[in-house]
């Protein structure tokens, strides 16, 4: 990610400001793939059951993996049916992005 690119209201808006590792607990991973490791969790507030997909987007093509975890942040916010996952949100923490579903 390009230094200041939080700056930028649209692109800041899209993700939370909590620290997640303050939030979600006792991560356990179910799978992983080519674009990151997938985990289930319990938010610690609402002891509601969760799923995180970590996504790394730090190393090689930086830009590239930023720029589809944006794509992937505002396509999962667009999703509202009652037979798909419900988004709930998107955090960073060192250059990994963690995906609430």
């Amino acid at each position: 990610m390009r230094r200041g690119l939080l700056k930028d209201p649209d692109i800041a808006d899209l993700f939370c400001k909590e620290d997640p590792e303050r939030i979600f607990v006792d991560l356990h991973e179910i799978g992983h793939g080519s674009f990151g490791a997938v985990y289930f969790a319990t938010n610690s507030t609402t002891n509601e059951v969760v799923a995180i997909k970590k996504m790394s987007y730090s190393g090689k093509q930086m830009n590239e993996k930023w720029q589809d975890i944006v794509k992937e942040v505002k396509f999962l916010q667009q999703l509202q049916h009652p037979n798909t996952i419900e988004y709930k949100g998107c955090y960073l923490k060192d250059h990994t992005a963690w995906c609430i579903l």
